[in-house]
């Protein structure tokens, strides 16, 4: 019986060579979320830990960054506390304080004023006003002060006339480390930002946007933004807002997102249009034809009148291309395609060509008009034989017949509809059903049913959601109404048996394609890693966490590769054991690097079906959503940022010639440390990082080697910069022998309150019979 293998990764805290501690920094949102080409101008960065920050960076060509400024927004009573503190100090010091008690409250002194000179405030206040403070920081009695975006950087944003047009990813890093993506686009619309007040849709002076543009904005407790344009009869204009897409998850908000909701009014003050969301989407998307000239009021609110500085917003308004749908959703590899696409403003309704042959996963297809480029609509290459769904198909009577293995194309076409496909079947068969649907954008909430010889009663599946007893959603990434359907079954006789899926509301529509694979039971994995983006410093390493996802019996090894590592870096050799879902890995740096962000590519290879299979590791971050369900949210590339400042302790385990630790179950191992040191610290303690199940430790150490002698003072001699260490190592159950795994040591440096980690390469261990 194989053994899964386990990782404590709930919060895992991963690190880049002595660039990492407990307190990384972290980004809430960015105000405005991004811009047109061919423009400079202020963006506002809130979270926490930003102090210090050293670089800005957006992913992609074209796009620079310069810090500005850092501020703190302070809780009220905590300004009041800053002030009392410089009054009571300077109290007792005119009391006449002396000596060291004198000393102590003039650095209490000069503490509190530093905070003071770091409050977030309107230019040209003088910090050390009381009066004038406290009255702009009076607390709204509507908003809860939220200390996960109390740190603020002003940056400006630099964005090159041939930047390309995208959704990017916005990154700070700090001397402690590098900051978590958020959302960053780059336009060609004109952009404007919300002008306060316009609260209310039919006072006068509204702020008025020009037609097409995208419109910034953010909305605070009970606020409802408010904006006027001109549109002519005939128009076809299309709001697409976003919001949620801009802050996926909030982990203290309910239901963990911004929840906007849009309206236009005439000119006479009445609602002609509103919108909640989008299909399952909760961003709204409302489509407006303009029934006579004249000037139109749109709102955007939260739904439940919530609002903070983290609910940001951006409005793309006017008569854009936006695709609604597109069949079929996915092709195989290598074969022509002939898409239809439906929408908006759309210049053409067909897209056709030849795909890939070595193409797989997912890939994105748009239009372009008049210059602007269309949303985006996923599309599937597959390695599968395909076919399309033919009508007439709604019962068993008239069922399509296929063979399996087959990937099906096809549609619920109108409310009520079934498609029915039969095929033949052997008592034994391992059978899989998937539905590919939601996943593709479709409106589709599929369900699907099986019946056949020997069922006593039929096989129903409506949603299936892939997630663990830890509430973390896996592979799921943005999709939060998960509603595509999935069975695995053992086939209980020999004969035709039947798939029929359906809409489980009835519904029906162009907008609900679908892809069914019926085959057997088809064994293959996905990998996430995490976390999406680390620094490196200068003869560093970087730790990171692969998963596996593994799928329909799929239980071998997987070799991980990378690809695009510059020349001097190196990938600890790392395989997720058979059986294991998790393993740990790590990038050393050269001793020499520059300041060039580095995006390895790493991979997984494992042996299906007899054939090797690669797939590619998603680079992911792990996050909440409203306080409870945590979600693997897909970054678009791992970052490395390195660092030209060398890290403080370097180290490695001796390895074998054999190339692999030995670990006999049961037995103690002492596995030997050796490196350089640049840090005042005479040693550090050592353990291991994340240790799987079945792997024990007793905290090792790692310390200046000793020198012969004694110095001029009589005391022991040590080694300017050599260290030795060591750290003892046993495994138990369930490990047994020929499991192999990856162990990474880390060495922890306390300054203070702060925790500094410095990883080590990775140690390939095989479990063995005890001698």
């Amino acid at each position: 019986m194989k053994t899964r293998l386990k990782l404590a990764v709930a919060a895992v805290v991963v690190a880049g060579a002595g660039l990492v501690q407990a307190k990384e920094p972290h980004i809430g949102y960015a105000f405005p979320a991004g811009g047109p080409r061919g423009t400079s101008f202020v963006v506002f960065i809130g979270g926490q830990y930003l102090n210090g920050a050293t670089n800005v960076f957006v992913s992609g060509e074209g796009v620079s960054v310069q810090i500005e400024k850092y501020t703190v927004k302070y809780e009220p009573k905590k300004l009041s506390q800053i002030f009392r503190n410089i009054q009571n100090a300077t109290a007792t010091l005119e009391d006449g304080a002396e000596g060291k008690e004198k000393e102590k409250l003039e650095k209490r002194i000069a503490m509190a004023r530093k905070q003071l000179t770091l409050a977030d405030l309107p230019e040209g206040t003088d910090p050390f006003d009381r009066k004038m403070v406290q009255r702009y920081a009076r607390a709204d009695p509507k908003e809860q002060f939220n200390p996960q975006i109390s740190d603020r950087l002003r940056v400006r944003v630099n964005i090159g006339k041939n930047a390309p047009p995208s959704e990017r990813e916005l990154r700070v890093y700090t001397p402690a480390g590098l900051s978590n993506p958020i959302y960053f686009q780059v336009g060609t619309l004109p952009e404007t930002l919300e002008e306060e007040p316009n609260d209310d849709h039919m006072m006068p002076g509204l702020q008025t946007v020009p037609v097409p543009s995208v419109i910034n904005g953010q909305v605070r407790p009970g606020d409802i933004d408010h904006f006027q344009f001109k549109a002519n009869k005939g128009d076809s204009i299309v709001v697409d807002v976003a919001a949620r897409r801009i802050i996926p998850y909030l982990a203290d908000a309910v239901p963990g997102w911004f929840q906007a909701v849009a309206a236009l009014y005439d000119d006479n003050g009445n609602e002609v249009a509103y919108q909640d969301d989008y299909k399952f989407h909760p961003d709204p998307v409302l489509f407006f034809d303009v029934p006579k000239t004249g000037t139109y009021t749109l709102s955007i609110r939260d739904s439940i009148y919530r609002g903070r500085e983290d609910f940001i917003y951006r409005i793309a308004i006017g008569e854009l291309p936006f695709i609604t749908s597109i069949f079929p959703l996915g092709a195989e590899q290598g074969k022509e395609v002939d898409i239809a696409l439906i929408g908006k403003n759309l210049p053409k309704t067909r897209l056709t060509g030849k795909l890939p042959k070595n193409g797989f996963e997912v890939r994105h297809v748009s239009v372009k008009r008049e210059g602007y480029r269309s949303n985006e609509m996923p599309f599937a290459i597959g390695e599968m034989r395909e076919a399309f769904e033919t009508e007439p198909n709604n019962t068993p009577a008239e069922a399509q017949p296929i063979e399996q293995p087959l990937l099906i194309n096809g549609c619920i076409e109108q409310e009520g509809d079934r498609d029915v496909f039969s095929f033949q079947g052997r008592k034994g068969d391992s059978l899989s059903i998937e539905v590919i649907a939601r996943r593709l954008n479709s409106s589709l909430d599929s369900v699907i049913t099986l019946t056949g010889p020997g069922l006593e009663k039929p096989m129903r599946n409506d949603d299936y959601m892939n997630r663990d007893k830890t509430y973390l959603h896996l592979g799921a990434g943005l999709v939060t109404h998960h509603a595509d359907s999935y069975l695995l079954h053992t086939l209980p006789a020999t004969g035709t048996y039947f798939v029929e899926i359906g809409d489980a509301q009835s519904k029906g529509g162009n907008e609900y394609g679908y892809r069914l694979r019926i085959s057997p039971s088809n064994p293959d994995f996905k990998l996430r890693m995490e976390p999406s983006g680390l620094q490196i410093a200068s003869g560093g390493t970087a730790a990171f966490s692969i998963r596996a996802l593994r799928m329909e019996g799929f239980d071998g090894k997987i070799q991980l590769d990378a690809a695009n590592l510059p020349s001097g870096f190196s990938m600890s050799e790392a395989v997720i054991p058979a059986g294991s879902d998790l393993t740990r890995f790590t990038i050393t740096a050269p001793k020499e690097i520059h300041g060039k962000l580095i995006s390895p590519e790493i991979s997984g290879t494992g042996i299906v079906a007899g054939r090797p299979v690669t797939r590619p590791a998603v680079p992911v971050d792990d996050q909440m959503q409203a306080f409870l369900y945590r979600h693997l949210v897909p970054a678009k590339e791992l970052v490395l940022a390195p660092v030209s400042k060398q890290s403080p302790l370097n180290f490695e385990a001796r390895i074998p010639k054999s190339g692999v630790v030995y670990l006999p179950l049961g037995q103690e191992v002492r596995v030997i440390l050796d490196g350089k040191s640049r840090s005042g610290a005479k040693g550090f303690q050592v353990k291991i990082d994340h240790p799987p199940e079945g792997i024990a430790f007793k905290k090792g150490w790692i310390a200046r080697k000793k020198l012969k002698g004694k110095n001029a003072e009589g005391k022991q001699r040590y080694h300017k910069s050599d260290v030795a260490g060591a750290i003892l190592i046993t495994a138990g159950e369930p490990l047994k022998p020929g499991d192999e795994l990856s162990l990474v040591v880390m060495a922890v440096e306390r300054k203070g309150k702060e925790e500094f980690l410095y990883p080590a390469p990775a140690i390939p261990v095989k479990i063995v019979k005890p001698k």
